[in-house]
C-alpha cells in the first residue's frame, strides 16, 4: 500500500469563476469570486455583517443553496481580486437537497471548459460518471486510486486516504477507467494550470463519496 508523503494534501481546491456569479448571502447581493466544494470567496458591500446566512446562486436551470459561515473578511486594500467593497472567505456547513450534486455538476462543467480551451476538445471529451447516490461507494467500504506519474510512467495504487499526489490526481473507486486513461494523457499534455484543473476536476468524484459539503 503506497504511504502518503508530507507533499500530498487533502484540502479541496477553489475554482476562480470569470466573470464573477451573482448570487445572494442572506438578503444581500453578493458575487462569488472563487468556489469549490468546501466554501467560496465572495466580494460584497462592507455594512456586510451576518456571520452566518443562507448562500443562494443559479446555474444550469437549477438553484444552488448552501449554508455558509464566514470565516475571514478583508477590506479594499487587501482584496485578492482588486475593486470596491470587500471580500470574505466563507466555509460551507450545509448542502439544502440536491445542492451539493449540482454545486459538483457546475465545477465539473466549468472545469472541462477550460481543458477543452487548453487543449484539443476532440482530445478531452471526458465522461466521468454522473452523480448517482445509489451507486456511490461510501462509509467503510470508501477507496480510493491515486494516479502518480513517475519517471514518465504512470502509477496506480488503491489507497485509504484521498491525497491529492504532487504529480497526478486520486479519484473514488469506480470511476471509468477508459476515462481516467484519456484523463492521464490531457495530464502530461497539460502545463501547471491545466493539472492543477485536473486535480480539482478529481477532487469532485472523492468528494462526493466523502459526501462533502454534507447534505441537509
Amino acid at each position: 500500500m503506497h504511504q502518503t508523503t508530507g507533499e500530498e494534501r487533502r484540502e479541496f481546491q477553489r475554482l476562480r469563476l470569470d466573470p464573477p456569479l451573482a448570487a445572494t448571502f442572506g438578503d444581500r447581493e453578493v458575487h462569488l469570486l472563487e468556489v469549490g466544494v468546501l466554501g467560496a470567496r465572495m466580494h460584497h458591500p462592507p455594512s456586510l455583517e451576518l456571520p452566518r446566512a443562507e448562500l443562494r446562486f443559479h446555474w444550469g436551470g437549477g438553484d444552488i443553496t448552501m449554508r455558509c459561515e464566514i470565516v475571514r473578511t478583508v477590506g479594499p486594500d487587501r482584496a485578492k481580486y482588486p475593486g470596491q467593497g470587500c471580500e470574505s472567505g466563507i466555509r460551507f456547513l450545509a448542502a439544502l437537497g440536491q445542492s451539493g450534486d449540482r454545486l459538483r455538476a457546475m465545477l465539473a462543467e466549468i472545469v472541462m471548459r477550460a481543458l477543452e480551451e487548453r487543449h484539443d476538445a476532440s482530445a478531452t471529451r471526458l465522461h466521468i460518471r454522473q452523480i448517482d447516490g445509489d451507486k456511490t461507494v461510501r462509509g467503510a467500504d470508501a477507496q480510493f486510486l491515486s494516479y502518480r506519474l513517475e519517471n514518465g510512467a504512470w502509477h496506480r495504487r488503491p489507497i485509504f486516504l484521498p491525497e491529492q499526489p504532487v504529480v497526478g490526481f486520486t479519484v473514488a473507486r469506480g470511476e471509468d477507467t477508459d476515462e481516467l486513461r484519456r484523463l492521464c494523457e490531457v495530464y502530461e499534455a497539460s502545463d501547471d494550470e491545466g493539472r492543477r484543473l485536473i486535480r480539482l476536476f478529481a477532487e469532485l468524484s472523492v468528494s462526493q463519496v466523502l459526501q462533502i459539503p454534507p447534505r441537509t
